[in-house]
């Protein structure tokens, strides 16, 4: 490019600062000292295409740091006045000299506030899109600022200086197109709301490539077709048109009895179901044998027993597989030693390949609980969670804080957790004591809604509630093994009502008997 003007080359041959030794963040003096900012001059950037008017327009200096030469990009506080320098010096390095804890204006927010306002993540490309449509014209029509420290700051800058942003109709994220660029223009698209757009698909990495190879037009072109950005969290009819045709997930995993699947059509990713009732009646009972049922088809599945060990729900699911009474976990040492290792082996064979639990008593870290979550879901790629049971995980959480409040946030973030990462969580729940009107939940009386110990949000919450009614004194043996599962929560099909009648066996198994 031909210019009468010096280019940062030979002005440095000239250029002698006075009195200047080197300065690194470490010598800034202290914030009872004026910090001593470095002087310089606006000159042509040839390697960068930049004309040396537009290094001048926005202050953008060339001098000297550390025995380099060095771009200094001057920053403004919102009074205007230059109190920091952004250092460009050596090979791609960086530095400042700034007051601490100085709110800076965004670099170029000096140069106007009307138009259309677009937002770069670094002064070079800043400059770029600038002098693109300063020569076409256009310069007063655009607003062109760029974020001081990368990426990574783009939401606190842009934060600072909200106020002078929102005063645009319309704001233009030209972020770099690599990955941090992109996440950093959505997080901003976020805080600026439906003013923001965002340049994607840019065929060069960041707008100053496209202007050292040229190519204006990609420039212009890309302001012109930026998107508006709208939430991941709002969604337009039309666009649900595939899935409406081609659905997913319409019947999901099935439970081990048929009035179950009849009445909920399984258990389908993102769904939280409430398996409830009162002490004995014997809700981990049920929770292992969907688990095993799941386990034994292939299906992986989170077991996470917090009132048992991790060995124990093992020994409890084998009894069903083997069919052994009372049950195989009750097993003396030599009872054990008598029993055929092979058969034990095939029976393992069976599903504990698919079975991961955990080996804790109780939790009081629900950060931790959701991070034990989190590893079965996506590194174990567990379909199903078993949670037995909530009130070990919410009476842990709330010691230091108000009960209801605790198992509110504790339901709401699980059923979260659920559809974030796309699978299904069963969780078993107590029940209180009740009204004390009619049979207690232990001796059979049918449970209602209002009974889920501790908060509402127990019974808001979930996709399914499923209550269990069984009478364990009742004289008849084969009564007091009868358990009937009342669904009284159906968020998918609407139906409520007596689902099922179960009894359970001496074989340690449950046969349906009557489906309603």
């Amino acid at each position: 490019m031909q210019t009468k003007h010096r280019s940062a080359a030979s002005y440095l041959d000239s250029y002698r600062l006075k009195n200047e030794a080197p300065m690194s963040l470490k010598e800034l003096p202290r914030q009872d000292q004026p910090l001593r900012l470095r002087s310089g001059e606006a000159l042509e950037i040839p390697s960068r295409r930049l004309e040396q008017l537009t290094c001048k327009r926005y202050d953008y200096i060339i001098g000297s740091y550390n025995n380099h030469e060095a771009q200094l990009a001057n920053y403004r506080d919102n009074d205007g006045a230059v109190v920091a320098q952004h250092i460009r010096y050596g090979d791609k390095q960086f530095s400042w000299i700034r007051p601490k804890g100085a709110k800076l204006q965004l670099f170029g927010q000096h140069l106007g506030s009307d138009g259309v306002l677009v937002i770069t993540e670094g002064e070079i490309d800043c400059m770029s899109v600038y002098q693109v449509m300063h020569e076409w014209g256009f310069h007063r029509k655009f607003c062109v600022v760029s974020i001081a420290d990368g990426a990574s700051s783009a939401k606190k800058n842009v934060s600072e200086q909200i106020a002078w942003v929102m005063g645009f109709d319309l704001v233009v994220l030209f972020m770099d197109q690599d990955e941090p660029g992109q996440k950093a223009a959505k997080a901003l698209a976020e805080i600026i709301g439906p003013k923001a757009a965002i340049v994607g698909n840019f065929p060069y990495k960041d707008a100053n490539e496209a202007l050292v190879a040229g190519d204006d037009k990609a420039i212009r072109e890309a302001i012109r077709t930026a998107k508006r950005h709208r939430p991941d969290t709002i969604v337009h009819a039309p666009d649900l048109l595939e899935k409406i045709l081609k659905p997913e997930h319409r019947y999901g995993l099935p439970y081990p009895w048929d009035g179950w699947n009849n009445m909920t059509e399984g258990m389908k990713p993102g769904q939280l179901v409430m398996i409830a009732g009162g002490t004995g009646i014997g809700k981990s009972l049920f929770t292992r044998s969907i688990c095993l049922n799941l386990c034994r088809q292939n299906v992986k599945c989170a077991y996470i027993g917090l009132e048992e060990s991790c060995e124990t729900s093992l020994e409890r699911m084998l009894s069903e597989v083997l069919g052994f009474a009372p049950g195989f976990h009750l097993d003396t040492a030599d009872e054990r030693a008598r029993r055929e290792p092979d058969k034990i082996i095939a029976a393992l064979n069976t599903f504990a390949e698919n079975l991961f639990l955990l080996d804790q008593f109780g939790s009081e870290d629900f950060d931790r609980f959701v991070a034990t979550v989190k590893h079965y879901v996506l590194g174990e790629q567990c379909q199903v969670v078993f949670l037995d049971h909530f009130s070990l995980l919410a009476d842990g959480i709330s010691l230091n804080t108000d009960q209801r409040r605790a198992i509110d946030k504790c339901i709401k973030d699980l059923k979260t957790l659920c559809v974030e990462l796309n699978f299904t969580m069963v969780v078993v729940c107590h029940l209180s004591r009740g009204s004390g009107i009619g049979p207690s939940h232990e001796e059979g009386g049918e449970p209602t809604l209002a009974e889920l110990r501790g908060s509402h949000s127990l019974a808001q919450i979930p996709d399914f509630v499923v209550m269990l009614q069984r009478n364990p004194r009742a004289d008849n043996k084969v009564d007091a093994n009868t358990t009937n599962c009342w669904l009284k929560k159906n968020r998918v099909k609407g139906e409520l009502g007596l689902m099922s009648r179960l009894q359970f066996l001496e074989s340690c198994r449950f046969h349906e008997i009557n489906t309603y």
